[in-house]
Parts: C-alpha cells; sequence; structure tokens
C-alpha cells in the first residue's frame, strides 16, 4: 500500500487550528494618518494591533488585514482608471 498523501481539503477542526496560529505582523507606523492602533473583528472575536511594533497575533485577523490592503490597492487603481477616464471625455467634449 502506498502512503502518498492525498489533497484532501482541509477538516473543519483543521482549518480552525490553521487560524488560529499565531503569527508576526508590523503595521506601518506615521505621525500622521497611520498613527492609531488597529481594531480587527473576525466572527465575534477581536483584537487591537499596536502600530509601530512587531506583535502576534492569529492568523484570522491577519488574513482580514492582507484583504483588506488587497481591496485599498483594488479601490486605488479603480480609482486612478476612472480619473483618467473623465479627464479623456473631458479632453474629447473640448
Amino acid at each position: 500500500m502506498s502512503n502518498a498523501k492525498t489533497n484532501a481539503p482541509m477538516s473543519v477542526m483543521d482549518t480552525e487550528a490553521y487560524l488560529n496560529e499565531y503569527v508576526a505582523v508590523k503595521l506601518f507606523r506615521d505621525n500622521d494618518r497611520y498613527k492609531d492602533d488597529v481594531y480587527v473583528a473576525v466572527n465575534g472575536h477581536n483584537c487591537v494591533i499596536k502600530r509601530g511594533e512587531w506583535v502576534k497575533i492569529k492568523r484570522k485577523f491577519a488574513l482580514v488585514l492582507d484583504q483588506s490592503e488587497i481591496q485599498d490597492m483594488q479601490t486605488a487603481e479603480m480609482l486612478e482608471a476612472e480619473q483618467a477616464r473623465f479627464r479623456e471625455a473631458e479632453i474629447a467634449a473640448g
């Protein structure tokens, strides 16, 4: 018999364990817009993350931060594209 691993989906318990593992993160800090700590909530659980220091948080909170950053980047790209489209339409209209 072979001991080859299968690509079976993670069980619910495995997924919970994965999401609750601690990972290190460091959030950008400046003395202007990015100076306050960050509150993150996932399904009724929450944490406050201090900016400018390496901290360990559960992976589920880190994933929310990653998704937020991705959404911010996509929004910025969309805004730039819409501004360019508006400028082109304005020029074409004379």
